[in-house]
């Protein structure tokens, strides 16, 4: 059994330590609580004063105007019922009624605490006109907005003598002025400690002023987007979007709509009739824009209610234009009814669009049809709120219409930024196949031309090599058989001239080799082909070669020329010079390469053998004009030199 027991402990030690850190976290997120519970006052006296003209400052003391009359206990909340069809009331002098509410404060139990006063906490109160707010006959609070639009929608908290000390206040007395027509309501009220109610006040306000106009700044902003990519693709010569600007216009009318949800407070840079009739003509404006934007969506035209939307839009805006105050209600007034007109409005746009929708199996149409649904849901809500008819301390809901939207649109632009992606990913494949079928094209082509050059460049090589042979072996073969046949020939001149002809047969299959642009190489070969016929002729080689820059021109074609070239110099210097030693040497400079062949030889006249016109000149002087080089011949009784001058590049 104990052994039992030491197994269980750790097990119970681990829930129990769980148990410890779950009950640290809920006492962490839980409100604060003090000695004294709060204050929740949900009965109240009030005094319904008689009507008036105009708006009247609060007094700052009670005792100088201590209201008196009938008070009549009531339940908070509670509510002043607007009319149902105001008349025409005076801009400047409208019709008004003053409500006191009375709240009896009971004495204070737990001791005073200058360092933690006491707080007045009111939910909600809903007027158009102004609150005051007194505690033990001194006002502690007055809205300071507009007398119209005054931020009723935030709200209160009041610190109470917290410069003084923390004791209860006597008494609490609420003095609501509010435009007749438009009716009044006040909340419960409570009073506490912050630690005990400000929780209370700090969650109202972020979800029913802070969250929501959050939201709504974030929905304008990319409302703005939406409107550069539209002035961009209309810039860039493009069909634009409509959507985008559709989109941009629904978030600015939201945005002015939600404008009476967050303002207030303060004073506003519009007077009270503008002001009004520009949150209320959003409203319509939001609606209307919604409607072609759902006609967008399903691409289904609906030209009846469009021009019924476009009419009842325009006509609420006309005729709440604060410039016929004089013979219509203002667009307070008539908020009541407009609404309803507004609600019939919404509802049929958002059931037509469900029907299009659907038979246009718009996915996206019918997302922003429900949610419209939804959103007059809300609205109905709201106008019952607006018109007290269910409890006033509840909040608004529509303002989370605008919240609705701005997700709904975020869908719609992921999901067309991913269609974008995928058509980029499509095209980019068909592109790359485009370009794979391009390169297949150009291959084959490149192919083709490399046959035919290939084929060109045999044929051409074949009648260089057919024109040599002609020129120089069969020349030679056909210059002996004359002799021959004539009996002119000894055996050794026979010999002599078969020599020859071998060696211009070698020296044209030599230049078949490659030499790589090398001069020297070249050279080489004709000094390995020449070597035994002057060793023959008892004749010294001198090969004083350096070193040239290489001849990126040097093909076999012109590899010959200067193969011919030289062999008829020696050839030359082996019939008639009479000379013991040739040398051959080479120099480059000034963009030429030069290859002289010297010897010892008694010399001629140049003069004479270029009158002569003697065939092997004439040859040397055409094969190098054809590589663009030249021919030098210089003679004397000690030797004979010639130079074969050849440019570094070739010549253009």
């Amino acid at each position: 059994m104990h052994d039992v027991w030491v197994s269980r402990k750790p097990r119970h030690g681990w829930l129990a330590y769980g148990m410890a850190v779950a009950l640290a976290a809920l006492m962490a997120c839980w409100p604060g609580r003090s000695s004294a519970e709060p204050l929740h006052f949900q009965t109240a006296q009030v005094l319904g004063m008689d009507e008036g003209h105009g708006f009247s400052a609060p007094p700052y003391l009670l005792e100088a105007a201590n209201p008196q009359g009938d008070w009549r206990p009531v339940s908070l909340p509670h509510a002043v019922p607007p009319e149902l069809l105001p008349g025409v009331d005076d801009p400047l002098r409208p019709r008004t009624v003053v409500s006191w509410y009375r709240l009896q404060v009971p004495r204070q139990q737990d001791a005073a605490d200058a360092l933690n006063p006491y707080y007045l906490y009111i939910p909600r109160w809903k007027t158009d006109g102004q609150l005051a707010v007194y505690a033990s006959g001194r006002l502690v609070y007055r809205s300071s907005g507009n007398l119209l639009w005054n931020g009723s929608n935030h709200p209160l908290w009041i610190p109470l003598d917290k410069a003084r000390s923390a004791e209860l206040p006597d008494s609490l007395l609420l003095r609501v002025e509010h435009l007749r027509a438009t009716g009044a309501a006040v909340s419960s009220v409570w009073l506490g400690r912050q630690d005990e109610i400000g929780w209370r006040y700090r969650m109202r306000d972020l979800l029913q002023v802070q969250l929501p106009l959050m939201v709504s700044a974030a929905f304008l902003a990319v409302g703005l987007f939406a409107l550069f990519v539209w002035i961009r693709q209309k810039a860039a010569s493009r069909a634009p979007d409509s959507l985008y600007l559709l989109f941009f216009a629904m978030s600015l009318a939201s945005f002015i709509r939600s404008l009476h949800f967050y303002v207030g407070q303060f004073k506003l840079p519009l007077p009270d009739q503008w002001f009004g009739w520009l949150t209320i003509s959003a409203l319509f404006w939001l609606i209307a824009t919604s409607h072609f934007l759902l006609v967008r969506l399903h691409r289904r035209p609906q030209p009846r209610l469009s021009r019924a939307v476009i009419g009842i839009t325009a006509l609420v805006s006309l005729v709440t234009l604060p410039l016929l105050s004089a013979v219509l209600p203002g667009a307070s007034e008539l908020a009541r009814v407009i609404y309803l007109v507004l609600l019939g409005m919404g509802f049929a746009i958002a059931i037509s669009g469900l029907r299009n929708a659907r038979l246009a199996g718009s996915g996206e149409g019918l997302l922003l049809a429900s949610w419209g649904v939804a959103g007059m849901l809300l609205g109905v809500h709201d106008w019952l709120l607006q018109n007290n008819l269910v409890s006033v301390e509840g909040s608004y809901l529509s303002v989370y219409v605008g919240t609705g939207l701005f997700l709904i649109f975020m869908y719609i632009m992921f999901r067309r930024y991913l269609g974008a992606l995928e058509e980029a990913r499509q095209a980019n494949a068909s592109l790359a196949q485009r370009l794979r079928a391009r390169e297949a094209e150009l291959n084959a082509s490149h192919a083709r031309l490399r046959e035919v050059e290939h084929r060109q460049t045999l044929s051409q090589e074949r009648q260089r090599l057919m024109q040599d042979m002609h020129d120089g072996l069969g020349s030679s073969l056909v210059s002996a058989l004359r002799v021959v046949e004539d009996g002119q020939l000894h055996e050794a001149q026979v010999a002599d001239v078969l020599r020859s002809c071998i060696d211009d047969l070698k020296l044209a299959i030599d230049s078949m080799e490659p030499v790589e642009a090398d001069l020297l190489l070249l050279l080489a070969t004709l000094r390995f082909r020449l070597g035994n016929r002057l060793k023959s002729s008892s004749i010294r080689l001198v090969w004083n070669i350096s070193d040239v820059p290489a001849l990126p021109w040097l093909d076999p074609r012109n590899a010959l020329h200067i193969l011919r070239i030289l062999q008829e110099a020696f050839a030359n210097i082996l019939k008639h010079a009479q000379a013991s030693e040739i040398g051959v040497s080479t120099s480059a400079g000034n963009g030429w390469i030069e290859v002289a062949v010297a010897d010892n030889g008694q010399g001629f006249s140049v003069d004479e053998a270029m009158k002569g016109g003697g065939k092997g000149l004439m040859n040397q002087r055409r094969r190098a004009e054809a590589i663009g080089g030249e021919v030098l011949l210089a003679s004397s009784s000690k030797g004979s030199v010639l130079t074969l001058r050849l440019p570094e590049k070739h010549p253009a």
